[in-house]
């Protein structure tokens, strides 16, 4: 299994013909990605969780409202709401929908009692409101939807989908296969529009190449997919025709052609990054200061310098980091060596914000148990002393240990082993492995285990 490196090709950009060109250092292979244009970056959805005590008499009312009929429209807290009954594989009792208001509101955990505290109330917010109020008015406003329904709320969590639209998109064939995440191998999925399979090893595809899918719903998912016929079909495309048109090129003249003049509007691609808010949670105790104080149960006592990201707000000077996060954990290759162009481009021409550079865009998993580490340890021990006992070459037994480990999908647990990241390590890893081999091998030979 070929060891993938990050190293971008040289860049050449011509000011007078706009020519945008890509080359290896040595290589006789170049790149025109002078056709390739970003339109929009930006936030498409973001979901607000609250955790609440329920207002009673609000929720009576609802529960009022659909004893008879599963759907009705009513009007709370003066606003006019779609007031749905929600199946339990939703984890909400209500949905109340209001696409003018731009939110979306499930109400009621079906884990909580209704009245006792919890993450009852989640709220999601459409494209345009989040583009009209930008995300600190976001947060403001969320809250005061947030208040018609609970008491004494308190931001849990929050859920963004970061959206990248780009023209003149021209994809490799065959990408899917050769994009890849977290060292475990892409598996695709064709005609699966009505097939959902929580594993972060396949890749969906919908359609005749239109839409792909990579990623479970509940980590980071990435879509790409042919916004343009989107757009159409979800009645979007006016909005989405205004964000596009906003993009400017090197002499001010609008990037985007709608098709009113020419005959034919452009066809534009979006990259969609969705990341679930228990990911930004880890994100979040992956900076836990030093001067953080937690008591025996794990609970916060102080926060010390603790960033959180618990609301819309808090996110701005993520986006940049969320991001190139993104382009990290899902990589385009052109080879082990070099990062494919267009994902160059994505990262050195794409922005949403400025980057906090105090902060450190790592995710903190549960820790392994000590069971965990001791397999590993023994995994190691044993296949070690057996190769030592038939005299294989050192580096062999490194190789089959690596790839082994790869294949099986347990190279984060062989790094957190060793005390190495995944990304940006990988030699690290490697050569982690490599002296664990050395030292044991040196050992059992030294023990009279191979005579």
């Amino acid at each position: 299994m070929a060891r993938y490196e990050n190293k971008f090709m040289k860049r050449f950009t011509c000011e007078e013909t706009g020519t945008d060109t890509f080359e290896m250092e040595r290589g006789k292979v170049s790149y025109d990605l002078s056709k390739m244009k970003i339109l929009h970056s930006g936030i498409d959805t973001i979901r607000q969780l609250y955790s609440c005590v329920l207002k009673q008499d609000v929720l009576r009312t609802i529960a009022r409202l659909t004893e008879e009929c599963s759907y009705c429209i009513s009007s709370i807290g003066g606003i006019d709401w779609e007031i749905k009954r929600q199946g339990k594989s939703s984890g909400y009792q209500y949905s109340l929908k209001n696409i003018d208001e731009g939110v979306v509101v499930l109400l009621k955990s079906a884990f909580k009692e209704e009245d006792k505290g919890g993450s009852h109330i989640k709220i999601e917010a459409t494209p345009q409101l989040i583009d009209e109020l930008g995300l600190s008015k976001l947060s403001k406003r969320l809250r005061e939807i947030g208040k018609i329904f609970g008491e004494t709320l308190c931001a849990q969590g929050v859920a963004i989908h970061l959206c990248v639209d780009v023209k003149g998109l021209n994809m490799p064939e065959q990408w899917d296969e050769e994009l890849v995440t977290r060292s475990r191998k892409i598996t695709k999925a064709k005609g699966a529009s009505n097939f959902t399979y929580h594993a972060a090893s396949v890749a969906f595809q919908y359609g005749d190449k239109e839409t792909y899918t990579f990623g479970p719903p509940s980590g980071i998912q990435f879509s790409l997919y042919n916004k343009s016929k989107e757009a159409v079909k979800s009645d979007k495309i006016d909005f989405c025709e205004s964000l596009w048109k906003r993009a400017a090129g090197r002499f001010g003249e609008v990037l985007y052609d709608d098709g009113r003049i020419s005959g034919e509007a452009d066809e534009v691609h979006r990259f969609e990054v969705r990341i679930h808010h228990s990911i930004i949670q880890e994100f979040e105790q992956g900076n836990l200061s030093a001067t953080t104080v937690l008591d025996d149960d794990g609970n916060q006592i102080s926060s010390g310098n603790l960033t959180f990201i618990r609301e819309a707000r808090d996110l701005k000077r993520h986006l940049q980091g969320l991001w190139t996060y993104f382009l990290k954990s899902f990589r385009l290759h052109h080879s082990s060596v070099y990062v494919h162009p267009i994902w160059q481009k994505l990262s050195e021409d794409v922005q949403f914000s400025h980057l906090d550079e105090k902060f450190i865009y790592k995710r903190a998993k549960k820790t392994p148990g000590i069971n965990t580490r001791r397999s590993v340890a023994m995994i190691l021990g044993y296949l070690v002393k057996l190769c030592t006992r038939k005299r294989i070459n050192m580096s062999l037994i490194t190789s089959s240990v690596l790839n082994g480990m790869r294949h099986l999908g347990l190279e984060a647990e062989l790094a957190n082993y060793f005390g190495v990241f995944m990304f940006g390590q990988s030699q690290e890893l490697e050569d982690c492995v490599h002296e664990f081999v050395h030292n044991k091998y040196r050992e059992h030979i030294i023990n009279g285990v191979a005579a």
